[in-house]
């Protein structure tokens, strides 16, 4: 019994030595940092990125957060979080970031589109809310930012639709080492001012606006137009007097997207034929002629053309709306997806998107009174929203937090009308489930 009991235990330990073969980590032995202990097809192992492993055993792979499609390991995307609903919450007073009345540097110098903000080269941050004379902001922080007189774009005011070379505002900006700065410009073609192209001499039936592209090569000091074309985006038909506003207006902040493409929202305006918000996106910031509209599903195949060039079916070259108004974007980390904030009668609103396609239905976060539906006797009214997190961590402000800034213009109306005097402020929110 003794001999027959001692050869079941030598065998047993032959059987061990072969479901553990040499090289492989024992049971109970521990992985090197850095690696991951696995099971794969029987046998233990310590998994890392890079190393060789059998395409026919993926899926066992992928327990321990890894594929082998190409022979070598790597890394699984880890799923992400699903998004959530959030409310956004005024949660302070607003303060005055810029007073036209004391902080001008001529009389021309408002706040006329939405603020913009990246930081350069030098660690300082740089605020853009543009007229068509822009002028920047700029210090360490949001906190201590001051109003520079230095012009940093004119207007080309060139009297030819086709130039698109009139009236600029500096409306998008992205830049990818804070020294070459991209700009979307708003470039508005004032008919009214020329008689001879507008009969009407009314401003807003002869506006005509294209979108167009400059480029700063030095920290954002100055911008100066694409050498030509510049043009990024326009309706496909020439200007006509006495028939707009029409054309691709007031682009959005520029966001990369988790593929690597670089998205903006312009406007389009076209009449009774259909306006709405458009949706287009790039990989090259630098060319004008790379950005694409979005067609449908997830396909971004409509390309923009000169309307003074060869145009043989200019309907194919007219963006396609999405849902929504999107004004101003960031990635928020507490809804876990994109959000934007608005301006629309009766205040501020937001929306909230996994995609930059499909949007929630829009929310009232800030009642205020709003240019459009302005009236004798009501309180100043406001323009312009833009929500900017000064914490941050993107060159170019895309994501935000539970806790931020709306920025915004308030439009002073002495004696019920509209004149040059107007504020840009902010006003703390918190964004919560």
């Amino acid at each position: 019994m003794r001999h027959g009991g001692f050869l079941i235990a030598l065998s047993l330990l032959v059987v061990a030595c072969v479901l553990v073969p040499a090289g492989r980590p024992a049971e109970s032995a521990t992985c090197p940092s850095g690696t991951v202990r696995a099971v794969i097809d029987g046998k233990q192992a310590c998994l890392k990125a890079g190393q060789r492993c059998i395409r026919s055993l993926d899926r066992r792979y992928h327990r321990y957060g890894f594929h082998c499609h190409t022979g070598r390991l790597a890394r699984t995307k880890p799923k992400p979080p699903s998004p959530r609903d959030v409310r956004v919450v005024v949660s302070e007073e607003p303060e005055v970031v810029f007073d036209w009345t004391t902080d001008r540097c001529e009389e021309a110098d408002i706040p006329d589109l939405a603020a913009r903000v990246f930081r350069d080269a030098d660690g300082n941050v740089q605020l853009i809310s543009s007229s068509d004379i822009s002028r920047r902001f700029i210090g360490p922080d949001l906190n201590h930012i001051h109003r520079e007189c230095d012009v940093i774009m004119h207007s080309g005011l060139n009297p030819d639709p086709a130039a698109f070379d009139d009236h600029e505002w500096i409306a998008s900006t992205w830049t990818p080492d804070g020294r070459t700065v991209y700009a979307l410009v708003h470039d508005e073609y004032q008919g009214h001012s020329r008689p001879e192209r507008c009969p009407s001499g009314n401003y807003f039936s002869c506006w005509y606006n294209a979108i167009t592209l400059a480029v700063s090569r030095d920290g954002g000091r100055t911008y100066r137009a694409a050498p030509p074309p510049n043009l990024v985006a326009s309706i496909p038909y020439p200007y006509v007097p006495d028939t707009g506003p029409r054309g691709m207006f007031a682009p959005s902040n520029i966001v990369r997207g988790t593929d690597g493409f670089l998205y903006a929202f312009p406007w389009l305006g076209f009449g009774n034929e259909g306006s709405g918000t458009c949706l287009m996106r790039t990989k090259t910031p630098g060319d004008p002629s790379s950005w694409r509209g979005w067609s449908g599903g997830r396909r971004f195949e409509m390309t923009f053309v000169d309307p003074y060039g060869p145009n043989p079916r200019p309907e194919e070259h007219l963006c396609k709306r999405i849902s929504g108004d999107p004004g101003t974007l960031t990635y928020n980390s507490v809804a876990r997806q994109w959000i934007y904030v608005v301006a629309k009668v009766g205040g501020f609103y937001y929306a909230l998107s996994p995609d930059l396609i499909t949007w929630t239905k829009e929310k009232r976060f800030y009642e205020l009174t709003t240019t459009w539906e302005y009236q004798c006797g009501d309180p100043d009214p406001v323009l312009y929203p833009s929500l900017i997190d000064p914490s941050s961590t993107s060159r170019n402000f895309e994501t935000s937090d539970g806790r931020a800034y709306v920025y915004y213009t308030v439009l002073h109306y002495p004696e019920c009308q509209q004149t040059l005097d107007r504020d840009l402020v902010r006003v703390p929110v918190t964004i919560r489930p």
